[in-house]
């Protein structure tokens, strides 16, 4: 059996047991024989400390097997995604942990504008797991070049965003780094279209220093004190690598994600007139009140597969997709794009919030959602599923549709959901559950949490 290297979001882990060079290396021997030895691939770091250590050992692989290598440098991971489909190009591959710990690294994979599917991430695989590589002869090694490609991905960038919406008169925004590898790239893109720029953990420097790379409401206590009392009109904050963008208002508010994929799914519904906007199956059904409104679907997909419906023939039929964090505008590429929706969010707050994101954020419903976990031995994950439906099902009303393309997801017509998955990596069950009043949330937490105790005693018996 190959053994399986990578998770929901590419491959990630410690640099000591699992992100070593030596499996940089074969990671780049795997890619340039997936490539036959043949075309070019971009390769980019984050401003880890162990960037330049894994960045050798996946280049030298490279061009072990006689692939041609453009170093990107430090660039954020929207940007290598994007240099994927520059013409002459194969793939692009960016060394990252995104937001885990400094102590982390890790590799993601583009082809054509996309994350690797699963077909291609087997492929890697299967090929380390039987050192089975293409060897170049001695006088057809690969090449490297090096190339700045901040301004070529930031101009591609002006011209989606040109298209959606004017520059700004000064407009004041906070842009919080995380010392990663998107300092040199938002700030300069939100000044080049007229908005007055503040910034925080804005050098690079791969402790992250100023605070943890995950942009979540418990780590951006400082830019929300910072956005509370100033006059910024939004706050925009980034992970490790640029592809996660949160947003807190003027008055220092973390606005929840679900709020934001429905704003961009929203407006790119209005602006093709329909379409499917994709999303993971964790998020709200404020989503989908919003886009069925404006004329459009909601498909759900697993955590870290929404690049498989975006590779399928019903792809093309795609105007935005979305997993927490982590913006796709379709029209523009198949990747997660935090740098694009900084900006496309700061143009919104310009022009329909009138410089107040507050306002924006006026016609986007603010549901209660509750996220919580039981515990659950992997050695009962295989049952816990089926017999969570097997109690849960018959116990709730007015169901509209159940889903079971990661967990369980059950949908009412009210507008409330519950959803229960097991977690890839440790021993939990996790409940997500929304509606639009909060005692319908405490309710529907209170009855899926008894039940999945109840299916877990029953399974332990």
């Amino acid at each position: 059996m190959t053994d399986k290297l990578f998770g929901t979001s590419g491959i990630r882990g410690s640099i000591i047991t699992k992100s070593t060079p030596e499996l940089a290396l074969n990671l780049g021997r795997a890619l340039g024989s997936f490539l036959d030895g043949k075309g070019t691939v971009g390769v980019g770091i984050d401003a880890r400390t162990s960037n330049e250590m894994l960045r050798n050992a996946l280049i030298s692989g490279l061009l072990s097997t006689g692939v041609d290598v453009v170093d990107l440098g430090i660039a954020p991971m929207p940007t290598v995604a994007y240099y994927s489909q520059v013409e002459g190009i194969a793939a692009s591959v960016i060394v990252t942990a995104s937001h885990n710990p400094p102590t982390d690294n890790g590799f993601k994979f583009f082809n054509n504008g996309r994350e690797f599917v699963r077909e291609e991430e087997i492929f890697l695989e299967t090929a380390i797991a039987k050192k089975q590589y293409i060897v170049a002869k001695w006088d057809e090694i690969g090449t490297i070049r090096h190339l700045d490609i901040k301004e070529q991905y930031l101009d591609y960038l002006r011209t989606f965003l040109d298209e959606r919406g004017a520059d700004s008169s000064g407009t004041k925004v906070l842009v919080d780094l995380a010392n990663g590898a998107a300092t040199e790239y938002t700030p300069h893109l939100l000044q080049e279209m007229g908005y007055s720029v503040v910034t925080m953990n804005s050098h690079q420097d791969g402790h992250f220093p100023g605070r943890p790379a995950e942009p979540s409401p418990r780590n951006l206590g400082d830019a929300m004190k910072m956005a509370a009392n100033s006059d910024f009109a939004v706050t925009v904050c980034h992970d490790g690598d640029g592809d996660r963008l949160a947003v807190i208002d003027e008055q220092g508010e973390f606005i929840d994600q679900n709020r934001i994929i429905a704003l961009f799914a929203r407006d790119e519904v209005k602006r093709n007139g329909g379409g499917i906007v994709v999303a993971s199956i964790d998020t709200s059904s404020v989503i989908d009140e919003l886009v069925v409104a404006a004329g459009g679907t909601v498909t759900r997909m697993p955590l870290g597969s929404l690049q498989e419906f975006l590779a399928s023939d019903k792809g093309k039929d795609v105007v935005f997709a979305s997993e927490p964090w982590k913006p796709i505008f379709t029209k523009m590429g198949c990747w997660m794009d935090g740098i694009a929706g900084a900006a496309r969010l700061a143009q919104m707050v310009d022009e329909i919030g009138n410089g107040s994101c507050i306002k924006l954020m006026e016609t986007i419903p603010k549901y209660p959602i509750l996220r919580d976990f039981v515990p659950c031995p992997d050695e009962i994950k295989p049952k816990f599923l089926p017999k969570v439906k097997e109690l849960l099902v018959p116990k709730m009303s007015g169901i509209n549709q159940i889903l079971e393309v990661d967990g369980i997801r059950i949908e009412c017509t009210d507008g409330s959901y519950v959803l229960v998955r097991v977690s890839g990596t440790e021993p939990k069950a996790r409940v997500y559950v929304g509606a639009k009043e909060q005692a319908t949330v405490d309710k529907l937490a209170t009855l899926a949490k008894d039940v999945m105790t109840q299916a877990l005693n029953e399974l332990q018996k």
